[in-house]
């Protein structure tokens, strides 16, 4: 007859269950610490850019809080829960304006835009793919970020149902190139190392201005405080320009970050009630950002918005469309 082996240290059976359940308080504990660690330190974005990169997962930041909450409560540790849930509740309560303050969609009139931005990354190999999923939009204005010689090359052959402005700045290998339903007047705006591109065009009986930017990535101090430099000069201007304005591009943070909150105090975010809409990375599922952007002033109302397929870049695209804000109220009115 086999003799059975005692527990280390005298350990009973019985005491197993109370190790795996302080392990697993334990390691519920280090989740929502850290995350708590990483929620305070994301508000101090302007302190440090690495800061300000720990600003951007909020919703993130919201569901990790939640589940070790949850596993507390299940745990008895309703106090340590209780902890967890209110830093739930502080990330929510970031994102929480995208689900809840909407900008109503109504009858949008005779005056409206739509509005596409794509980074289309230098190296995708699907130009074929993006070129063609381009020719089938209905869109009035698209702004093609990252775009190479070769994707302008390859952009011209094809022969697309837009006028094509391409204001390359002198010296530069990539860009953005635009693409314009109809005839617009297209320039070159001094924002810092970067150049913004301003698009005018007719918008019912005015003239609507349309700004898109892509500044660099926050991957170092000196670009970050070029993008912060690029977003900021994008403000200002914004500020001086009278009737229908709309910001939009790759802006490489997220709206809840610093950098972000001067293009915020100018403009209204057209995100507001269409929810979550991340664009980067592309696939990356949960941990997707929205780092792509469309602001526009209060001459304007967005009446849809989504993002596009997935066509081999590491963004996916975004498609706005806005309206005339008095048209959409007259309509609503009805």
């Amino acid at each position: 007859m086999r003799s059975v082996r005692p527990l280390p240290d005298g350990i009973q059976p019985s005491s197993r269950r109370g190790f795996l359940r302080e392990g697993a308080t334990g390691i519920l504990l280090i989740l929502a610490a850290g995350v708590g660690v990483m929620t305070v330190f994301g508000f101090a974005g302007t302190l440090w850019w690495v800061f300000d990169l720990l600003s951007h997962p909020r919703l993130q930041y919201a569901g990790v809080a939640g589940l070790a909450a949850l596993g507390l409560a299940i745990l008895g540790r309703r106090g340590m829960a209780v902890g967890a849930v209110v830093l739930a509740l502080v990330n929510a309560a970031v994102v929480a304006p995208f689900f809840v303050f909407g900008q109503a969609p109504a009858g949008t009139g005779g005056s409206a835009i739509t509005v596409v931005s794509f980074n289309v990354q230098i190296r995708n190999p699907d130009r074929a793919a993006v070129i063609e999923w381009v020719r089938n939009l209905d869109a009035d204005v698209v702004f093609l970020w990252e775009a190479s010689q070769v994707w302008r090359d390859e952009v011209v052959a094809a022969d697309l149902p837009f006028q094509i402005q391409d204001p390359l700045q002198e010296g530069m290998t990539i860009g953005g190139l635009v693409l314009t339903r109809e005839q617009a007047s297209v320039r070159l705006l001094d924002t810092g190392d970067r150049s913004s591109i301003e698009v005018r065009l007719p918008f019912g009986n005015e003239e609507v201005t349309i700004i898109g930017a892509h500044p660099f990535p926050p991957n170092s101090a000196t670009h970050t405080a070029s993008r912060d430099f690029q977003l900021r000069s994008v403000a200002e201007l914004s500020a001086g320009i009278e009737g229908p304005l709309i910001v939009t591009g790759d802006l490489n943070t997220t709206p809840w970050s610093a950098a972000f909150q001067p293009l915020n105090e100018a403009l209204l975010n057209s995100m507001n009630g269409f929810g979550w809409q991340p664009t980067y990375p592309a696939g990356a599922g949960l941990l997707m950002l929205p780092i792509d952007h469309l602001l526009h002033s209060g001459h304007l109302t967005t009446v849809d918005r989504s993002t596009g397929p997935d066509l081999g870049s590491d963004h996916l695209p975004l498609i706005v469309t806005v309206a005339d804000s008095a048209e959409v109220a007259a309509g609503a009115g009805r």
